[in-house]
């Protein structure tokens, strides 16, 4: 679930905003009260991790004014919320996200992410979710409007295909960003995302039991399941013994009955709307991490269901590896989830 703290203009929301795990920040450059010029959004986002997306929020542009602020501020993503067409996006040398109100008609935005929202953004007033339908909607969409740590649960579990949440004066005080609501939304939203894909990954758990295949949870959705923290999975990432996952035509065949698209071969990477799920082979844990897949404990829930996942040294050791990984990139969350991981253990040894 992507995670979005909007009208940012200071570095110490935007550091509260990163160390609690957003996905992306926005900074709104046009008149606005939350208005922020394009060097102070270089300021204050200097030391921002490559893997944390800056949106600049944009009304009714000149386009040259949108080109110079991407390349001052060093934007990844700019946002759109007036009247810009196809047209004017396509001048844009990076991705866009299309600001609409639910009862707007936007098939004209082809390839581009939608953001839906009230009719006055930056209100605080939600709209009315049964207005919006996106059953057979291609476009990735955010939700905003109204969100705030208390609903933004309920926001998740009812646009399940939701590419992210948005939000802006629901974390604020008084018209200020207010740190412990911004740490308090990310965590809501956390959590309400990783509940729904353990739930998917518990659907092909059963799917794959009744071919008596029984998965390895790995990843960030398996060390919640473990010391109960919110990681903001971006998939569920599942390994499976060897003749298992080599038996691919299968695995790809039992994918499919649950309405997943293979998306990537060399990664064994599927897709359904806006859960990824990957495979790999449980055998390579003892030369990537020294983790012998024997010893980890199998689960079983009160449905049935059978997987394995892995306690905290394992996962301690999993995730040390991640470290040193270059095909990783030294991934922020990575460093996080370690953190976390080395408290627990430390707790647990003076237990």
């Amino acid at each position: 679930m992507k995670i979005k703290i909007c009208g940012l203009s200071t570095k110490e929301a935007v550091d509260t905003a990163v160390e609690s795990g957003v996905t992306h920040l926005g900074f709104i450059l046009s008149p606005s009260k939350r208005q922020v010029a394009p060097e102070k959004i270089l300021q204050i986002t200097n030391d921002v991790p490559k893997t944390v997306k800056k949106v600049g929020v944009f009304v009714d542009e000149p386009i040259n004014f949108v080109k110079k602020a991407i390349q001052v501020a060093q934007l990844d993503l700019v946002q759109l919320h007036g009247n810009e067409d196809m047209n004017y996006i396509n001048q844009l040398d990076v991705s866009v996200i299309k600001a609409i109100r639910p009862d707007q008609e936007f098939k004209e935005y082809e390839d581009v992410i939608l953001l839906f929202d009230s009719p006055q953004a930056g209100s605080g007033q939600a709209f009315d979710w049964d207005s919006l339908v996106t059953s057979g909607l291609k476009n990735k969409f955010f939700i905003a409007g109204g969100l705030n740590p208390e609903n933004v649960a309920a926001a998740i579990q009812y646009f399940p295909n939701a590419y992210g949440v948005d939000v802006s004066s629901g974390v604020e005080t008084e018209g200020i960003k207010n740190l412990t609501k911004i740490k308090n939304f990310v965590q809501n939203a956390s959590l309400a995302s990783s509940k729904q894909f353990f739930t998917e990954f518990l659907r092909i758990t059963k799917k794959l039991n009744e071919n008596k295949i029984i998965p390895y949870l790995m990843g960030s959705l398996a060390v919640e399941q473990i010391i109960n923290f919110p990681t903001n999975p971006d998939d569920i990432d599942i390994q499976l013994k060897k003749p298992d996952f080599e038996n691919f035509e299968q695995l790809t065949s039992l994918m499919e009955e649950l309405g997943y698209q293979l998306i990537d071969l060399h990664e064994h990477k599927f897709e359904k709307a806006s859960i990824h799920v990957g495979f790999a082979s449980v055998e390579t844990l003892k030369n990537y991490a020294g983790v012998d897949y024997l010893a980890i404990q199998q689960e079983r829930m009160e449905n049935g269901e059978k997987y394995y996942l892995p306690n905290v040294e394992q996962s301690l050791k999993i995730y040390q590896a991640a470290k040193r990984d270059e095909w990783r990139g030294g991934k922020q969350k990575d460093s996080f989830i370690l953190d976390k991981l080395i408290n627990e253990q430390k707790r647990n040894d003076n237990e």
